[in-house]
């Protein structure tokens, strides 16, 4: 059976007040696109399809179409509920949609049946487990000592009374300890939602949900990551889908195939005429997500006007100056009675940006202090 394996979808996301719903439309048909040309036969959702618990109209749409096209390609779908989903609404109506084979995780009661499909090899069992709490799994095991979330997952794992012997795979959507993880993350606060890839060690494949950076904890845990970066950490992360072959018992083949997306998230540095003048022969898309910092020793009035004329989508822009005081400390600067204000300020810019100011700074200064002296 060939199997791929995708999450972290956060339909309706917004990228600093930038709507990805078209980014999302895109990477999503090529996902389609890709399961079509690979011949997959069933497609993993390990969490998280939506950004929010309650879904955006857009993301809904979104996630409609998406399904239809599966659906269409006769591809089977299994989805699990994510840390940003609502398991009720996800699963609303999941009971119609078994018909035309795509299955949702349930809500979490302690019990996960799974899915059997069989292949040329036998029978493969899927075990649908949806994010789970401390709380909701001591509720269903009072009997059990189960402090945090490591001992909630091996407590529900243990419980799913897995057949070794068997083909067994797992999605899941909770945070390994190990993982390398970015800034679009949700996390609680010193990793006490961190548990261990060991819970996971008598699976033939685990689809992992929740980190976005794809990475492969163990030889069969895997986080696929989601598939568009959603944050300025990501810059340097490529995104991809694992594609996995799984014929007899231990014999598992892995291919990431990689994801383009329609606008990458980039960072520019350098300064602002530099950047006007080097964005005419950018060989990437102009229409990226860009985060810019200037190097600029003053700051440049409406710059990032004039920059999106030529980058329309800049996410942020900031300043990174070299200073040339030592340990970026400012120098005391021995004062004279008769020096005029804007002498002083002359002093000051000296020290503190190790030059001096040029003509039309003066000028600027001078006509700045008159206002404010015959203001006051």
């Amino acid at each position: 059976m060939r199997i791929a394996h995708i999450s972290d979808l956060h339909l309706g996301k917004q990228l600093k007040n930038f709507s990805l719903i078209e980014d999302q439309d895109y990477i999503l048909q090529q996902i389609v696109s890709i399961l079509k040309e690979k011949e997959v036969n069933l497609l993993m959702v390990a969490g998280d399809v939506f950004d929010k618990s309650v879904a955006s109209i857009e993301g809904l749409k979104l996630f409609r179409k998406f399904l239809n096209s599966l659906v269409a390609n006769k591809i089977t779908v299994l989805i699990i509920s994510g840390n940003h989903d609502s398991s009720e609404r996800l699963t609303f109506g999941a009971e119609f949609m078994e018909d035309k084979n795509i299955y949702f995780s349930k809500i979490y009661d302690g019990k996960v049946e799974p899915l059997t499909f069989t292949d040329e090899f036998g029978s493969i069992k899927f075990y649908l487990l949806p994010f789970i709490k401390v709380s909701e799994v001591r509720h269903f095991f009072p009997e059990e000592k189960i402090e945090d979330y490591n001992d909630a997952l091996k407590v529900a794992v243990k419980n799913l009374n897995i057949n070794t012997s068997e083909r067994n795979i797992i999605l899941a959507h909770q945070a390994i300890a190990s993982a390398q993880r970015c800034d679009s993350e949700e996390s609680i606060i010193g990793g006490l939602d961190n548990v261990s890839a060991e819970v996971f060690k008598d699976f033939d494949y685990t689809a992992l949900g929740h980190i976005h950076t794809p990475q492969k904890i163990s030889e069969n845990v895997i986080y696929c990551g989601s598939p568009l970066k959603y944050s300025a950490s990501e810059i340097q992360k490529d995104k991809s889908m694992p594609v996995i072959d799984i014929k007899e018992k231990g014999n598992i083949s892995i291919e990431y195939v990689p994801l383009v997306p329609l606008r990458d998230i980039r960072e520019i540095k350098g300064e602002f005429r530099e950047i006007l003048e080097m964005s005419q022969k950018d060989p990437n898309n102009r229409e990226d997500y860009i985060n810019i910092i200037l190097t600029n020793k003053t700051d440049v009035l409406d710059a990032i006007s004039d920059l999106r004329q030529v980058y329309p989508n800049i996410l942020q822009l900031t300043y990174e100056r070299e200073l040339n005081q030592t340990e970026n400390k400012i120098e005391s600067i021995a004062f004279e009675k008769h020096q005029s204000p804007l002498e002083l300020f002359e002093d000051f810019y000296r020290n503190r940006q190790g030059e001096e100011l040029s003509d039309e700074q003066k000028t600027f200064m001078q006509n700045l202090i008159e206002t404010v002296w015959r203001e006051n």
